[in-house]
């Protein structure tokens, strides 16, 4: 019998529609299945206009897209076969109608295959085999011992039995030899497979190998195609964001979703990578993110849920989508919820956790009977961040490793379920590292050891490659003066801030590679480390003395205060048990006043150590005390504004309440003034930008503007304090820098 035509050739172009393949030059080009469907379509009626609707209903049968698709795909073809949309070569456009295959195309028909059922001499003899092959009619054999070797010459006379004997015996002959063909084939595929079984993420047994795709510290969210063929990733972080497709053979960008005024919380793919899922908000408003659905070709997005995180996951059959709120409250904090993922509809929720315990990055298994999701807190700074799995027809949790981190932030199964990888750091080491846990052991083994820290992770469906985010700091310690603090200069890189009463500026920075204690004159000079520990020292706060400094550090596990000498020396444990972050020490030198923290409360110890007492049990982000010790202020929410709250060390009484300056935005630092007189305190939108320095009199007259701080992030608790002498103030702030990274091996 004989195959039916399977290959076109046009320009220097070869398509076969048998083996899949566009051809270029002999050459075989990347292409994706959609597009090359497509072009099969248009080729096959070439000269003649195809409507959109019959495109689209040709290739895209069996799913929903819009005219954006198309579109989507034939600048991707056009792109391929190298043609321009307003001169064609190939594919011609006809506005608002369709596409025509203007090129001339030649069919080339498959050669004929001999089988059993058309075995004749006339085929056998016809048969296009190598020179010299043992079964080519033509060639002699002297040393065989079958009965064709009984021949005594190939070009002698024969009696047509003797000849349809010989072709019947070659025939016999290459059957079998093509059989045991086919068993090495079988057996070959069959070892191949088993051994893909064995290593079943092939990146994890291929050596390391990691490639930047960005480098502008603006891609915060980065993921990977089914196929490895493309990166969806956002462009854009504090000003406008959009989203973009990387194409990696060819590096070509395309955006898909245009710039605009959203923060984008997280994405993901459907099984099959035609659809995009993300989670965004607007900038400036207050409240969660929104998840969207939208074709990768193009269109509008749609959306599907209410008020979530950044955290999405789809089902493997594409039916499901997994998510999390965050309401924040007491009894519930975080909560892990499902959804239909075509619409949003039939929400079900799964699990809550109370707080300080937040819900993290989840994902389906593969075979989409259970999730394992992220569950800890990280507010004391211990190792208290773990993973459980939950079943999600009877919302049965089981943990699935006793391995605990200081944060998780991805989340990533291995194809057969073998197990994870998971992006996570675990204090002493404060780096993000790529980790794999065994899920039939819960064993943990970490699979970066470099200086980067990474976050999210997207591996592609056969687990060849990995897209990760990398990120770091770039914070600075600004000093400014009051008189004209739209001046100031970058004194070194730091987090937390804070003065010694004879000026010197004591601050934390990661210079040495970790969060250390250091201090700096307020002209730069005499730069000097004072601790050094595999663990994190920070919030550092100088006693009025001048000879002690308190910092918290978390090398016994979780935050605790210790103290110091001012040279760094005598370093001695101050908190036992209720531990925290340090913020005033009593004039007398008797009392440390300090944030817990896990509960965020108020709480003193002695300055020597001892028990620790609970001062204030109103939770919040910030205190700060006036300078004689007898007040203390925070900021509160009183219905939907917030205010600036002063209270009686001793009575524990509100004195005065202050409305902000500015109802809508957020209060982030305050110090009080050393004269006593007023409090300030900077503010920001929801965002954490639009920094503003205001001043608040405590005689009641309205808040005044100091400075307009800018764009750049502030680092709380504290990245703010003011000079022993009022003249001057220290602020650090800076921006977070994320870059996409690809890897091809982990081992």
């Amino acid at each position: 019998m004989s195959l039916d035509t399977h290959s076109f050739e046009f320009g220097e172009f070869l398509l076969d529609t048998k083996e899949k393949v566009l051809l270029r030059g002999g050459k075989p080009l990347s292409i994706t299945p959609k597009a090359f469907e497509l072009l099969c379509v248009l080729i096959d009626k070439h000269g003649h206009l195809i409507e959109k609707n019959e495109l689209i209903k040709a290739v895209w049968a069996d799913s929903f897209v819009e005219d954006g698709n198309l579109t989507f795909t034939i600048r991707l073809l056009r792109k391929a076969l190298g043609d321009d949309a307003k001169n064609p070569s190939f594919i011609e456009t006809v506005p608002k109608r369709g596409y025509r295959f203007i090129a001339d195309v030649k069919c080339i028909e498959a050669e004929k295959i001999v089988t059993p059922d058309n075995f004749n001499e006339t085929n056998f003899v016809n048969l296009h085999l190598p020179p010299n092959h043992p079964f080519d009619i033509n060639h002699t054999e002297t040393n065989s011992s079958n009965a064709v070797s009984d021949v005594k010459s190939l070009s002698a006379p024969r009696s047509a039995d003797t000849l349809a004997k010989l072709h019947i015996n070659k025939y016999f002959r290459l059957t079998a030899l093509f059989s045991i063909i086919v068993l090495v084939a079988f057996f070959a595929f069959r070892y191949a497979r088993n051994k893909d079984a064995k290593i079943s993420a092939p990146i994890l047994s291929a050596p390391f190998a990691a490639e930047k795709l960005s480098a502008s510290g603006k891609v915060f969210n980065a993921i990977i195609s089914p196929d490895g063929k493309n990166v969806i990733y956002t462009n854009g972080f504090y000003g406008k964001q959009s989203v973009w497709l990387r194409e990696l053979e060819s590096g070509n960008n395309i955006e898909i979703i245009p710039p605009s005024d959203d923060f984008y919380a997280g994405l993901a793919l459907s099984p099959d990578g035609n659809f995009l899922y993300f989670s965004r908000r607007t900038k400036f408003v207050e409240g969660q993110a929104d998840i969207y659905r939208v074709s990768i070709f193009g269109g509008v997005p749609v959306k599907i849920i209410n008020q979530t995180q950044g955290w999405i996951s789809i089902s493997p059959d594409g039916v499901k989508i997994s998510f999390v709120r965050c309401d924040r409250r007491e009894d519930e904090f975080c909560s892990l919820w499902i959804a239909d993922s075509l619409d949003g509809k039939n929400e079900k929720k799964l699990l809550s956790r109370p707080r300080p315990v937040r819900i993290g990055d989840n994902k389906f298994s593969p075979d989409g009977k259970s999730i394992v999701f992220a569950v800890g807190q990280s507010e004391n700074q211990a190792n208290e961040f773990g993973l459980a799995e939950v079943d999600v027809e009877s919302r049965t949790e089981r943990e699935l490793t006793k391995e605990k981190f200081f944060d998780i932030k991805s989340l990533e199964w291995l194809p057969d379920k073998s197990g994870l990888l998971l992006t996570a750091s675990r204090i002493p080491n404060q780096n993000f590292r790529i980790w794999q846990i065994s899920a039939a052991t819960g064993g943990v083994q970490p699979l970066t050891k470099d200086s980067e820290s990474y976050a999210v992770l997207s591996l592609d469906k056969a687990a060849n490659r990995l897209v990760s985010t990398q990120f770091k700091p770039d914070f600075h310690l600004y000093l400014r003066n009051m008189e004209n603090p739209s001046r100031g200069k970058v004194l070194v890189d730091a987090k937390k801030v804070a003065f010694a009463p004879h000026g010197k500026i004591i601050f934390s920075s990661e210079m040495s590679g970790n969060e250390e204690i250091w201090s700096i004159n307020a002209d730069g000079s005499e730069q000097r480390q004072l601790t050094n520990d595999a663990a994190d020292d920070s919030v550092p706060l100088a006693a009025p003395n001048n000879n002690w400094i308190f910092f918290t550090s978390n090398r016994t596990g979780k935050v605790q205060i210790w103290r110091m000498n001012a040279d760094g020396s005598s370093q001695t444990q101050i908190t036992q048990t209720e531990g925290g972050f340090p913020i005033f020490v009593s004039p007398d030198g008797n009392w440390l006043y300090y944030q817990h923290g896990l509960d965020r409360t108020l709480w003193r110890v002695s300055t020597n150590g001892g028990q620790e007492q609970l001062i204030f049990d109103k939770r919040s982000d910030r205190f700060a005390f006036s300078p004689d010790g007898l007040q203390f202020a925070f900021p509160e929410n009183q219905g939907e504004e917030s205010t600036l709250t002063i209270v009686s060390l001793s009575t524990g009484n509100p004195i005065k309440i202050f409305h902000l300056a500015d109802g809508k935005s957020k209060l982030l630092e305050l110090a009080w003034m050393p004269d006593g007189k007023s409090i300030m305190y900077t503010s920001a939108n929801n965002d954490f930008q639009n920094n503003i320095l205001w001043l608040q009199p405590l005689d009641g007259k309205i808040p005044r503007q100091v400075a307009a701080l800018g764009n750049e992030e502030m680092f709380k608790v504290s990245g703010f304090a003011i000079a022993p002498d009022g003249k001057s103030f220290a602020v650090v702030q800076g921006n977070w820098k994320h870059d996409a990274v690809l890897l091809k091996g982990l081992k």
